[in-house]
């Protein structure tokens, strides 16, 4: 009797956190798209996502003594939705009407294993993965979120800019002692081929990373990393899953400096890949005083987008102006990006006037001989929030020039747990200069939406 109260119990409460983490809306909208002449209720609809952890389990074990051995795993069982049905399935996926965007996965990991002392370990996992210091402030992207390499969400975080040095991680250990961390691995294997080849296939790395020090203020770092592999076409030679060679050293060093009234920072990493004969560098700068900031970056040939995009030599530079520290209701904020290249140049300035918010915007891209300038309006009451939104893109011709617009306003309190709308959207090109024609003057809709 006791074990069934005990099942019971569990059952319950793993009911409970499933309702718990499911999350749905329900919406329905009157109004009508200048666009394919539809009208009436063209905007209903209604979801469901689920996003949930139907268990997890972790585990730990420490040794005693003066040298000792510790491990931690954890386990989890979990559903969760996919933003595009992948083009293969897992081998546990739902079914049902949205049965080919959820799954059911399950994932396990050891977390530490190390063996360690006073002021010193080494973990049995592997090689830490290479130094990157520098990163840009100015240049940012959308990161996909993956679970089990499938994407749940494809602007979910943002990705900064950023250079860094080919790197292979070969099979090998972390040792850390007196916050200093090495790393080494190397695996090789011996063929004959007629003749006896030690390093048929050989994959190593050196890594190294110093504390950050802090000279009353003054702060400092540096790490430096050395990979090289024959090719990996057996992945248990290193992380990677090409065939490709590595052959590259880098090195990374980050100077800030601190105090009650300003910071500063300046990190570079640098490399050279001996494989390609190729030198590539990245340097990150900011300066911050009071209402005032200014970021700058360099790199060779960074990542810039989360398919793996890269600028050759993109430079950009920003600065903020926030004179709300001064009680002055005004922002400014001047950027230039990919200033060798493209040099695309804008200014927006944010006026809070009480409940209103304003903010203006211009801009020129060199490169394309395109201007933009926009505005930005919201006005936020004790009942209502309105926003409204226009910008306009040239090249100083007819066919160049995009005018785009929306504006709505909303109340969450008038009906508790729903939210009223009137909205005017997808508004692209009102001055129906597109080619496709698909979203020129947008629709208006008058909405009513409840969520749990």
């Amino acid at each position: 009797m006791k074990k069934t109260i005990a099942i019971l119990l569990v059952a319950i409460m793993a009911v409970g956190s499933v309702f718990a983490a499911i999350t749905g809306s329900a919406q329905i909208g009157v109004g009508a798209n200048f666009d394919n002449g539809n009208y009436g209720f063209i905007d209903n609809s209604n979801s469901v996502d689920i996003n949930f952890e139907l268990a997890n389990m972790t585990g730990e074990a420490v040794g005693e003594g003066d040298i000792y051995a510790s491990i931690k795993g954890s386990l989890v069982l979990e559903v969760f939705q996919a933003e595009n049905a992948p083009a293969e399935k897992l081998p546990f996926y739902l079914v049902g009407d949205w049965g080919d965007k959820s799954y059911i996965g399950l994932g396990a990991s050891i977390d530490e294993a190390k063996i360690a002392g006073a002021n010193w370990y080494v973990s049995l996992l592997g090689v830490p993965g290479a130094p990157d210091f520098a990163t840009s402030a100015v240049d940012t992207y959308d990161k996909a979120v993956k679970k089990y390499d499938i994407v749940t969400d494809s602007d979910g975080e943002t990705g900064n800019a950023s250079w860094s040095v080919p790197y292979v991680k070969a099979p090998g250990v972390e040792v850390g002692i007196a916050d200093y961390v090495i790393g080494a691995g190397f695996r090789a294997d011996a063929q004959q081929t007629p003749e006896v080849d030690l390093f048929a296939q050989y994959a190593a790395t050196a890594y190294f990373k110093t504390p950050e020090y802090d000279f009353n203020g003054l702060g400092l770092q540096a790490g430096a990393v050395y990979s090289l592999s024959s090719g990996d076409a057996d992945k248990s030679f290193s992380d990677k899953k090409d065939s490709k060679a590595y052959n590259a050293a880098g090195a990374s060093l980050k100077l800030s400096y601190a105090n009650d009234t300003l910071s500063a920072s300046v990190a570079s990493d640098l490399g050279y890949d001996f494989e390609n004969k190729e030198f590539g560098a990245d340097v990150a700068a900011n300066f911050t005083y009071d209402f005032l900031t200014f970021d700058a970056y360099y790199g060779t040939n960074p990542k810039t987008k989360d398919d793996g995009t890269k600028i050759e030599n993109l430079l950009s530079a920003q600065v903020v102006t926030d004179l709300n520290t001064m009680d002055v209701p005004v922002k400014v904020t001047v950027s230039g990006k990919d200033l060798i290249n493209k040099q695309d140049l804008d200014l927006s300035v944010e006026f809070k006037v009480a409940s209103l918010t304003l903010t203006p915007s211009v801009g020129y891209v060199i490169g394309t001989e395109k201007f933009n300038a926009g505005l930005k309006a919201q006005y936020d009451h004790e009942y209502f929030t309105a926003k409204a939104a226009t910008s306009v893109e040239t090249g100083f011709d007819k066919a160049s020039t995009t005018l785009k617009a929306s504006a709505s306003i909303e109340n969450s309190t008038l009906i508790p747990g729903s939210t009223i709308k009137l909205e005017w959207k997808d508004a692209e090109d009102l001055l129906n200069n597109s080619a496709d024609h698909e979203k020129n003057y947008g629709k208006v809709i008058a909405s009513i939406k409840v969520e749990f």
